[in-house]
């Protein structure tokens, strides 16, 4: 049985290598253009690269720590180990390579906001809603707010 006369040269084009495919575009036989498939100038994507940020600065963030780490628990018992944070933090731009300058520490920081405090486990700061720690925990949150609301931040030596 003979092969089809089309298939055969469908399969020789599949099988020769370098060889190059032409696509017919035009819906009228005067008006058919052949281009190459791929490799071409027609239509491509150029790439341009943006000019380098006009404040080449770096930011520096300090968290105000209240507490050394300790074991925190919740009303339902899960514990956690995370250190106690004001809720200010200290921002300071400067120039790309240098060294900041020792931080203004505030006159007053805030250790319950809108009935929360905030945390810092793994060098990631959260909110945690007071009324979700025991008592314990609670009371030492206070005694803290308390210490802090009598004397104002002093930088350590």
């Amino acid at each position: 049985m003979q092969k089809p006369l089309m298939l055969e040269a469908l399969v020789s084009l599949f099988l020769v290598g370098g060889v190059a495919a032409q696509v017919s575009i035009g819906s009228a036989p005067k008006g058919m253009v052949t281009r190459p498939i791929g490799g071409g100038s027609i239509g491509g994507v150029g790439i341009t690269t943006s000019d380098p940020p006009a404040n080449p600065n770096e930011r520096h963030t300090t968290h105000l720590v209240l507490s050394e780490a300790r074991q925190w628990t919740s009303t339902d018992g899960r514990t956690l180990q995370a250190k106690l944070l004001a809720f200010e933090d200290i921002v300071v731009e400067v120039p790309k390579g240098t060294q900041p300058a020792a931080p203004v520490l505030p006159a007053n920081v805030t250790v319950i906001r809108s009935g929360k405090i905030r945390l810092v486990t793994e060098k990631k700061p959260f909110e945690l809603a007071l009324d979700r720690l025991s008592q314990a925990d609670r009371d030492f949150v206070e005694r803290i707010s308390a210490e802090h609301a009598k004397k104002p931040l002093t930088p350590p030596p």
